[in-house]
């Protein structure tokens, strides 16, 4: 399905961006998995994908920064010759009321999340073109679209990001590099317990339990991020060739959950 293809995957070294970073490999795509952390560290997801027959490596990236980027999309073309397919898994969530939210909490959800994903794209987009075109794919939220108490930050951050791509797919319309997102709900990941060592273990299984307690009312277990996995496939794939600007909300059902029973 991905044969032959090259696919960055910021955020790749854990979670969601790690189940994508596997299945696209399985699925015949050189991978390069992208993060802050250092490239020893994403080595794990490496070596389990070349056990598996894969192709992957790793390269250590701050999303925050711009020269970090263009380094990064320099290095890729260079070593694998293109880039067809951008996934952008890296994000960050911090929750609390906003009164009280520590000012580099905002810029950082920001930062990472919005800036930091346009950014990539602004570096990626001459590769792709050079390449013939591609897919881009935003992890966004659930929670651009349903209210969540106390993440209204990080909430903002995942709606934009929802809405550039809804806006950005027509000025890509001549290049053959198709732009969309999806909206996950709850997804058994570490950003289930949101970022920041402030948090005890006792809080973090509570959110745990309460994110549990909202899942879908069709009966679904929680989410893992293998699901979100072959929705991207799905979308990086020709097979979502009539897709542009989409926003594919995959969230178990809960917000369809909010309508009225149709007997009333």
């Amino acid at each position: 399905m991905l044969d032959g293809k090259v696919a960055i995957i910021t955020g790749g070294g854990t979670g969601i961006g790690a189940a994508i970073a596997r299945l696209f490999a399985r699925k015949g795509a050189h991978v390069v998995i992208t993060s802050e952390l250092a490239a020893e560290a994403m080595a794990p997801v490496v070596e389990a994908i070349r056990a598996d027959g894969g192709s992957a490596s790793a390269m250590s990236c701050d999303i925050m920064d711009r020269a970090a980027i263009a380094a990064l999309v320099e290095g890729v073309e260079r070593d694998h010759g293109r880039i067809d397919i951008l996934i952008q898994s890296a994000g960050v969530c911090f929750a609390g009321p906003i009164e009280t939210m520590e000012p580099r909490k905002i810029d950082l959800t920001f930062g990472v999340n919005v800036i930091g994903a346009i950014s990539m794209i602004q570096a990626a987009l001459p590769a792709m073109k050079r390449a013939g075109g591609g897919a881009i794919v935003n992890i966004s939220s659930g929670a651009a679209v349903l209210g969540v108490n106390e993440m209204a930050v990080y909430a903002a951050s995942k709606a934009a990001i929802a809405h550039f791509t809804r806006t950005l797919a027509p000025e890509l319309r001549r290049t053959n590099i198709r732009i969309n997102a999806i909206g996950p709900g709850s997804v058994r990941t570490q950003m289930l317990g949101f970022t920041g060592d402030e948090l005890t273990e006792e809080q973090r299984a509570g959110m745990v339990r309460r994110e549990a307690r909202s899942i879908s009312p069709y009966g679904n277990a929680m989410m893992e991020p293998d699901d979100i996995a072959e929705l991207a496939l799905f979308l990086a794939s020709d097979a979502a060739r009539a897709l542009h600007g989409s926003f594919v909300l995959a969230d178990q059902g809960i917000s369809s959950a909010m309508l009225p029973p149709a007997s009333q």
